[in-house]
C-alpha cells in the first residue's frame, strides 16, 4: 500500500516535470522508501537507539558525538549523556537496595542527610535517587533534584571528596563498617570518575 503510494507521488511529480520542462526537480528516494523503515517497532542491532520522537534509530557511536541525530536532539540531551557515563540505573538501585536491606532502613542517612531515613522515602524512593544519580551531571544537579538542604549537600560533598582522597578514615567515622568500605568506595568512585564533585 505504502509502495502505491509512492508510486503514485512519483508518476505525478514526472508527469509535473513533463507539463514544466524548464523546472528542475529533486526527489530524495532515500525519504520516500528507506526512512519509514527506520520507524518500524524495533531498532536493528546496529542500530540499536530509538529516538523517542520520529522513531528513527541510531548507531550508539551517534549517542553524545556532539551532533544531533533525532530530530528533536534527544541524543545529545545532557541527562542522557550524563546516564550513559555511569552505572546503570538498575545496578545503583539494586545497590542502594542491598545496603538498605544489610544494614537498615536509615543506612543511607551517612551518605545522604536525614531525608534518607526509612529507606529514603523522604527523598522519593530508591529508583528516583538512582536515576538523580545517573542522571545529575553534577553534586549540585543532583541536590536540585532531590532538594537535599545546603548542609546535607555539603556533607554528601566531604563523602565524596573523602573517597576521591582516599580517606578511608572519614568513611569509618560515618560507621561505615571495614566490611562495606570496598563496595560503598567502588560505587562513590565511579561516580566521582564521571566528574559529579565537578
Amino acid at each position: 500500500m505504502c509502495g502505491c503510494r509512492v508510486a503514485a507521488c512519483v508518476a505525478a511529480l514526472a508527469a509535473v516535470s513533463v507539463a514544466l520542462p524548464g523546472a528542475v526537480l529533486s526527489l530524495d528516494l532515500n525519504k520516500l522508501y528507506g526512512h519509514h523503515t527506520k520507524r518500524s517497532e524495533y531498532c536493528h542491532p546496529y542500530e540499536p537507539f530509538k529516538c523517542p520522537v520520529d522513531g528513527n534509530c541510531i548507531s550508539i557511536q551517534y549517542l553524545c558525538d556532539g551532533a544531533p541525530d533525532c530530530i528533536d536532539g534527544y541524543d545529545e540531551d545532557s541527562k542522557l549523556c550524563t546516564a550513559a557515563k555511569r552505572p546503570p540505573v538498575e545496578e545503583t538501585a539494586s545497590f542502594l537496595q542491598s545496603l538498605l536491606a544489610s544494614h537498615g532502613p536509615n543506612y543511607l542517612e551517612k551518605l545522604f542527610g536525614s531525608k534518607a531515613r526509612d529507606a529514603l522515602e523522604p527523598l522519593g524512593g530508591v529508583e528516583k535517587v538512582a536515576i538523580a544519580l545517573s542522571e545529575s551531571q553534577t553534586i549540585e544537579d543532583f541536590g536540585a533534584a532531590l532538594h537535599l538542604m545546603r548542609s546535607d549537600l555539603e556533607h554528601l560533598r566531604s563523602v565524596f571528596m573523602a573517597v576521591e582522597n582516599g580517606d578511608l578514615g572519614m568513611l569509618k567515622s560515618l560507621g561505615i563498617k571495614d566490611s562495606e568500605l570496598g563496595d560503598v568506595k567502588f560505587f562513590l568512585e565511579k561516580l566521582v570518575n564521571t566528574g559529579f564533585l565537578d
